[in-house]
């Protein structure tokens, strides 16, 4: 009982409600293990902790010893997956998607034992059927069950077009069911739809149906939208610790709760000890033990140690000494002389902003010499080597 709540622990939706028991039953009785199986598409070549959600619940299944299937669509990916959206994905050619496959399944060993894994690629079989087999295949699917998929059912409604393809790709998920007789298909809450198209077609060539496991979407950096590569608000598994750190500092406050209990592994007790501290802690020290937690998991504990130190000196310790500088060479700043009015040091340091955004942060007070605050954009400084400059809340430099 206390494997089934663990392997229930954060799942979102199970179709049917009961199928977990009776598939874990199941394979004891036959004394098998239960293929599980999780479907991608090799559309960007990065994997980020929205994909984790998946993987680690994944994880969870091969550590009991069942056979965990990664089913790279490697077909699927040259026709086009509907994104949910009101358009459908750009295909890629053949080379993008052997070169982005790779590139996954390297990375899912930070999660799970590839060694362990199937690594399964449906072109093997999809490449392999005629036209004949492929409309006997989707036959087996009507038109009207193809629409109870929400983004098709909006964009129709809207008069948005739907190209065929794209009424094809689920049919063609659900087959790769078939194909390696799936006891369980794992994903996030948007693919629920395809899942069951596995079941379905399962049914119909007169197998066992599959039960479907749906994880919760995990929200990204901007708090509203889903992680995604595309809308730039990852947190990728292959990040720098120090860039995973400030990244999960940025989370806003609402997000904290879910990060919790999707991104860090914390026991069961320790996320409800967390979850009471946040009531009456600053939320700042929550987010340090995530990112600490996210950093121990893809890296290691030294790591995440070094990203909250340089995390604290870099952006909270209000020593200027405790910041980590860009050298800048005295002789590329221009000047005739040993000294320069600010503005001219301010602009040929930050050189990607205007010279009026310059000044502009000089008179807000955002630029420090010597830990010296300086309002007066023409007051004249004196060119040293040992000269500390901050510009703005992040960009240290010392003169060299």
């Amino acid at each position: 009982m206390e494997t089934i709540q663990k392997l229930k622990e954060n799942a979102a939706i199970f179709l049917p409600e009961n199928g977990l028991e009776e598939k874990i039953k199941l394979a004891e009785t036959e004394n098998r293990k239960l293929i599980i199986k999780l479907g991608f598409d090799p559309t960007a070549p990065d994997l980020h902790l929205g994909h984790a959600v998946v993987l680690k619940k994944l994880k969870q299944f091969q550590d009991l010893g069942h056979q965990i299937v990664i089913l790279v669509g490697s077909f699927t990916a040259r026709i086009g997956d509907p994104t949910g959206k009101n358009k459908s994905r750009k295909p890629l050619s053949t080379q993008e998607v052997q070169h982005n496959a790779a590139t996954y399944i390297s990375q899912l060993s930070k999660i799970i034992d590839v060694e362990k894994a199937q690594i399964a690629f449906n072109s093997e079989w999809l490449d392999e059927l005629s036209f004949a087999e492929v409309i006997q295949i989707m036959s087996n699917v009507t038109v009207a069950q193809l629409m109870h998929r929400n983004d098709f059912n909006k964009r129709f409604s809207e008069n948005t077009p739907i190209a065929m393809h794209e009424l094809v790709y689920p049919i063609l998920q659900g087959f790769d069911s078939v194909k390696i007789n799936a006891d369980i298909e794992m994903g996030g809450t948007d693919q629920l739809f395809n899942c069951t198209m596995g079941r379905q077609l399962q049914e119909n060539f007169k197998m066992p149906a599959q039960i479907v496991m749906c994880m919760p979407l995990l929200k990204g950096l901007d708090g509203k939208e889903k992680m995604s590569k595309s809308l730039h608000n990852t947190i990728g598994l292959i990040d720098e610790p120090n860039e995973m750190f400030g990244k999960t500092m940025s989370i806003p406050d609402n997000l904290i709760l879910e990060f919790i209990d999707l991104t860090t592994d914390f026991s069961f007790e320790e996320k409800q000890e967390i979850k009471k501290r946040l009531e009456n802690e600053n939320p700042m020290n929550i987010k340090k033990m995530i990112a600490k937690n996210i950093i121990t998991q893809y890296h290691d504990a030294n790591k995440a140690d070094e990203a909250e130190n340089f995390f604290i000196n870099q952006f909270q310790n209000k020593k200027l000494e405790a910041k980590t500088f860009v050298p800048i060479l005295i002789s590329s700043l221009k000047s005739e002389s040993d000294e320069i009015v600010l503005l001219d040091v301010c602009t040929l340091i930050k050189n990607d902003i205007t010279k009026s955004a310059n000044r502009r942060l000089i008179e807000s007070g955002a630029v420090q010499i010597n830990n010296l605050k300086i309002t007066n954009p023409y007051e004249s400084i004196s060119l040293q080597k040992g000269t500390k400059i901050k510009i703005g809340k992040r960009n240290f430099y010392e003169l060299i």
